[in-house]
């Protein structure tokens, strides 16, 4: 009888006594007037301090959106998005990851935030190249040599999808999803 009990509370102690989980989800917005076009949400909690939840996004953009970009190099910062930018943005795909690998994107996030002025370019340093250099960081296959899609942000997360498949879980009725099963 003893055990039954002690079986009982272990199974209703189980949920508190999982691990943590960071989460990491690649997401992007198509065009338009707000930026960045791609960034990376992190939500959830590490093993090291499972009761600090997390939930904040990165993504690196130029600080005065003017027709300079076009033209070179201007001054870049790391933004994030706020929760309603986030909403109406396109998640695509997730990864769990590890307290080291939260650290490797964390350790990317400073890079870019460091990175000298001016250090947003639009064909060399945007939001984009943030995202591939967060993927690379996690071991991911990324294919940066392809100058059209530096600069569609949807189509560069699907192709990381391509290019790596069976990493992480694609998001279930998003755009990925459904130009992936359409064989786009």
């Amino acid at each position: 009888m003893r055990g039954k009990y002690l079986f009982l509370v272990l199974l209703l102690l189980w949920p508190a006594m999982a691990s943590a989980k960071v989460t990491l989800t690649f997401y992007s917005r198509e065009l338009g007037v707000y930026f960045p076009h791609a960034f990376v949400r992190v939500t959830g909690a590490t093993d090291a301090e499972p009761d600090k939840q997390i939930d904040t996004n990165y993504g690196f953009t130029a600080k005065a959106v003017t027709p300079a970009l076009l033209v070179g190099a201007v001054a870049g910062k790391m933004e994030p998005a706020n929760p309603t930018y986030v909403r109406r943005s396109d998640s695509h795909f997730s990864l769990v990851l590890t307290d080291a690998q939260y650290d490797q994107v964390l350790a990317v996030v400073r890079k870019w935030e460091n990175l000298p002025q001016p250090s947003y370019d639009l064909h060399r340093a945007n939001c984009v190249h943030f995202v591939g250099d967060v993927a690379r960081a996690l071991g991911m296959n990324v294919d940066d040599s392809q100058p059209k899609l530096m600069s569609r942000p949807r189509s560069y997360i699907i192709n990381l999808i391509r290019l790596n498949p069976g990493v992480g879980t694609i998001i279930p009725g998003s755009r990925a999803e459904r130009v992936l099963r359409e064989g786009q």
